[in-house]
């Protein structure tokens, strides 16, 4: 296993700190009704194969799945705005919370991955040569 030089290590963090969170635009996001300071999100299940699809139907199973977030997981989610970083949000959440940066970008880092694991946010690295445009590429 080849490791990663202390060069492309500090690469692929400012890289991930440029990282701009996009939020799946078709999630339906509603207050949750015990408690409308968090979110229920939705989102639409893919089954890409005709056997998945037959199976679904005959089983079935919910074209749909829902997640019920936290509080934290929701001041998470309603802060994407498709425009920031990582690294501007980072700023932002470190500022209210009155935390470290590293701490912020840490506790939003593993939200980002929960909610991308989930379907419901991506993270787009902005495109090359348009520094104000809203043209991404998808980040592996």
């Amino acid at each position: 296993m080849k490791t990663k030089s202390i060069r492309e290590q500090d690469e692929q963090f400012r890289e991930a700190l440029r990282a701009v969170p996009v939020r799946n635009a078709h999630v339906k996001a509603t207050p949750a009704p015990e408690d409308p300071r968090r979110l229920v999100v939705e989102v639409e299940l893919l089954y890409r194969t005709p056997v998945l699809r037959f199976l679904r139907r005959l089983l079935k199973a919910s074209p749909t799945k829902r997640y019920r977030l936290d509080l934290l997981g929701t001041r998470v989610y309603n802060m994407i705005d498709g425009r920031r970083s990582l690294e501007q949000l980072a700023d932002a959440f470190a500022a209210e919370e009155k935390l470290t940066f590293f701490e912020a970008r840490a506790l939003l880092g593993q939200y980002l991955r929960s909610l991308s694991a989930k379907g419901l946010v991506v993270a787009a690295l902005p495109g090359p040569g348009a520094p104000g445009s809203q043209r991404f590429q998808i980040a592996d």
